[in-house]
């Protein structure tokens, strides 16, 4: 695959104000420029993806450039000591772009720059939420909600070639993305158990008129629910115990519905007789089985003064060995003339010691006398 370039400057300004004592606004704009820079190959296609023209960028010659303004914006109103509510608005442009396969057993993601062709990622986020403190400011809470609105989004076409194509934009479709949930928070801040909850209740979808017909399908990190529980115990003044769970609906995939083999194209072009195709029923419709893993750790603070302190640090990851699928592959048993699917998963537990340390250099003499 060629080397893709890129030139990206940016400049931003950027200002908190304190309107009275019940607002606050923060507003600011961000200006980008990004540059196709050489080395690099530049393609340009006919309507049926043939190579019409290609250009040969030197190493450090520029080409086309994309200029985009990032306004962004935010209001917090209190409602008192310990609640407010907070409004955001802010738009982010992207010059690189990952592109996911979602029909290939094992993960062929590629990122790709911004050419001629593809042009920059862009959002528009709008955001809102309800944040307060309780019991004695012993919790701290929030709900938001958000919906982002997002363009030039790019995906393979259907039945691409994934491996060495060096000229993939001819193979890109490109369409609009909308991503929106609520997400709920609460911390508990002081005593000898300490943690947060997290839950996130979201939906990520994409639309392509080349795809579906244009229908809206999950984009294939759409994770329904997300749960985050996170707790910290002290035992003693030295030593303390932690403990991680997470849980998320697993990514969007596609599932084979069927297969089909052929003799020859509609051009007339010979195929191998053998050669066996999969049929799949849109884009993203299946899951793969929900994520779930669980983290211990003990910390063991072994000195601590006020130059020096060091601690060891005793964890393991996954410590229940929860099978979380990485990949899955539909193989065929020519025996019994079926397809079975074949989970792979990457760690079982995995446990690890670690030892930290910090130190501050010591003051001189002459500074202490100052």
């Amino acid at each position: 695959m060629n080397r893709s370039n890129g030139w990206e400057n940016a400049v931003y300004i950027q200002n908190e104000q304190t309107i009275s004592s019940k607002w606050k606004i923060n507003y600011g704009l961000r200006l980008s420029l990004f540059t196709v820079a050489g080395a690099n190959n530049l393609y340009s296609f006919d309507k049926d993806g043939r190579v019409l023209d290609t250009t040969i960028l030197k190493n450090r010659q520029l080409d086309k450039s994309y200029f985009n303004p990032e306004p962004r914006f935010s209001v917090n109103y209190s409602l008192g000591e310990d609640r407010s509510i907070k409004f955001a608005y802010s738009r982010n442009v992207q010059y690189i772009h990952q592109l996911s396969n979602t029909t290939s057993g094992s993960p062929t993601d590629r990122w790709v720059l911004t050419t001629r062709n593809i042009r920059a990622g862009i959002s528009d986020q709008v955001s809102a939420g309800y944040f307060f403190n309780f019991a004695n400011d012993m919790f701290e809470a929030s709900i938001e909600g958000y919906y982002k609105h997002l363009q030039n989004q790019i995906e393979y076409k259907p039945g691409t070639i994934l491996r060495a194509n060096e000229t993939v934009e001819k193979d890109l479709v490109y369409g609009d993305g909308r991503t929106y949930g609520a997400e709920f928070y609460i911390k508990k801040r002081v005593g000898k158990l300490t943690g947060w909850v997290s839950y996130t209740l979201a939906r990520s979808e994409r639309s392509f008129v080349d795809i579906d017909a244009g229908e809206w399908f999950p984009f294939r990190y759409d994770r329904t629910h997300d749960i985050s529980v996170v707790a910290m115990y002290d035992l003693s003044e030295k030593v303390n115990v932690s403990g991680v769970l997470v849980y998320y609906t697993g990514n969007a995939t596609n599932y084979p519905t069927g297969k089909y083999s052929i003799s020859g194209d509609i051009t007339g072009n010979s195929v191998d007789p053998g050669q066996v195709y999969t049929s799949y029923n849109g884009r993203n419709r299946d899951r793969f089985p929900s994520y779930t893993r669980v983290d211990l750790a003990l910390n063991w603070s072994l000195k601590k003064t006020k130059n020096w302190e060091h601690e060891l640090s005793f964890s393991i990851y996954n410590v229940l060995g929860a099978r979380n699928a990485f990949q899955i592959d539909f193989l065929y048993d020519n025996q019994t003339a079926s397809t079975f699917a074949e989970k792979t998963y990457l760690f079982a537990q995995v446990p690890s010691i670690s030892y930290n340390f910090k130190f501050k250099p010591r003051k001189s003499a002459s500074a202490d006398t100052k």
